[in-house]
């Protein structure tokens, strides 16, 4: 990913200002909660443990839209090079197949389309869409040099209601000129995609910040037929066991943006099961096509379904493809809960003695009342991972339910629960919704 360095700070300058603020991979706490608190769904889930799932997903938008270190294809390369704005921007989707296979096949639509206020000018340079997903990509111009960290805050279509939202934050604290970034729609199931896009948001360091201040409006125009009809359906309904654990895979949707896979879980299974470290879709040519690591990555159907989204290899026409993996993250059910109490300040109950209680108990961290955990963690799987661990929502002795505002980890194992201020009453009751245990067992299903 970091080859031709040099190369590329001469040939796009406009993004050098962006390196070296967010590691690739490792992504800190400050980082999580900004993405966290930009984050906004478009309807409440049921389980608050997909919600802290979704936003740990949406982070890597952060990652993508602060690497500029990459290259792309000749044949992108060209289409991009007559539409301004686009050339570099082609860069935030660069380790997504799908999306690259897109652009590849005339697939972006340019729009052009800028609003100003207060010194800051939004320019929408153009979009990707299907029937289940827009990707709008974006640059914001310093016009009068300020020195302040700007972000996205409040996104909506307001002609479109049925929509989840992601988008990255980032805080740069010095000079800057443009930043560029994208902003990924995920259109709920059966909900159509109007023939204009009316984006509304605000601009600011943070929502505090932006609450008073301008709207940026913008009224894009949509080509529906250059993806209307465009999908490949797949019925695999099969079931796998996995160490006891029984999972179904359902009906597998191909479109040009991306895969999204129905998944079903055993409401039987003793285990709680995360995620899948490994999942897969390949071909008769043995190329993989992921999940999505720059964008909402999961959707939740009901308690014990979900839509998983891979990288799209709908312009590849593949003529076999298998669906693999061979690890999932998964904790027993009986030991989901941690509490902590916060006059002896110890863990009352864990998972296993890997996780471990910060002795100063409640303190202060980036203007938060925040509860401080270690989880020691050598498993090669997880290296350069960082886990948000607990749901959203906890409660104390009293039964008292209160919503976290955010969580955050780092490469060092530190994890931080961000909570509200309130005279509690010992102990408090998390539940963890990652871990890094595992079950393994080789899944390996043919599709087509």
């Amino acid at each position: 990913m970091h080859e031709n360095h040099e190369d590329n700070e001469q040939e796009w300058p406009e993004l050098t200002a962006m390196k070296g603020h967010v590691d690739e991979i490792t992504i800190p706490s400050e980082v999580k909660l900004a993405v966290a608190n930009g984050m906004s769904l478009g309807r409440k889930r049921k389980r608050r443990r997909m919600m802290a799932r979704i936003t740990t997903f949406s982070a890597c938008l952060l990652v993508l839209a602060s690497v500029a270190s990459v290259r792309f294809s000749p044949v992108v390369a060209a289409y991009v090079g007559d539409i301004p704005g686009l050339r570099s921007l082609v860069q935030l989707i660069n380790s997504d197949k799908g999306l690259t296979l897109a652009l590849e096949n005339n697939y972006m639509q340019p729009v052009g389309l800028s609003d100003e206020h207060d010194g800051i000018k939004l320019t929408v340079d153009g979009f990707l869409a299907d029937e289940s997903r827009v990707i709008v990509f974006y640059t914001l111009y310093n016009m009068d040099g300020r020195k302040q960290a700007v972000n996205l805050q409040e996104v909506k279509l307001m002609n479109n209601e049925e929509t989840s939202v992601a988008f990255g934050s980032s805080y740069f604290n010095e000079d800057w000129e443009s930043k560029q970034g994208t902003i990924d729609f995920n259109i709920h199931e059966g909900a159509d995609i109007p023939d204009t896009l009316d984006l509304e948001l605000k601009v600011g360091k943070d929502r505090e910040t932006a609450g008073n201040g301008p709207v940026w409006k913008y009224v894009i125009p949509v080509d529906k037929s250059k993806f209307e009809g465009l999908k490949e359906t797949y019925d695999i309904n099969e079931t796998v066991s996995i160490e006891g654990q029984c999972i179904t895979f359902g009906t597998m949707t191909v479109y040009p943006t991306r895969i999204g896979l129905e998944v079903t879980y055993d409401p039987s299974n003793t285990k709680e099961l995360f995620a899948f470290d490994d999942i897969r879709i390949e071909d008769e040519q043995g190329e993989t096509f992921g999940t999505i690591n720059n964008g909402i990555s999961a959707t939740l159907i009901d308690e014990n379904r979900q839509v998983l989204y891979f990288q799209s290899n709908y312009f590849r026409q593949p003529n076999q493809l298998y669906l693999r993996a061979n690890s999932i993250r998964a904790l027993d059910k009986s030991k989901l809960e941690v509490l902590v109490d916060l006059d002896r300040k110890e863990l009352l109950s864990q998972p296993d003695d890997r996780l471990t209680f910060d002795q100063a108990g409640i303190t202060q961290k980036d203007g938060h009342n925040t509860l401080t955990f270690h989880l020691k963690n050598d498993d090669p799987l997880d290296e350069n991972r960082t886990y948000s661990l607990f749901e959203n929502s906890y409660s104390d002795a009293t039964g008292q339910l209160y919503d976290s505002n955010g969580s955050g980890g780092t490469s060092d194992g530190n994890v931080y629960q961000y909570i509200k201020k309130a005279d509690y009453q010992s102990p408090l009751k998390l539940t963890i919704s990652d871990y890094p245990s595992r079950i393994h067992g080789d899944i390996n299903l043919r599709i087509k």
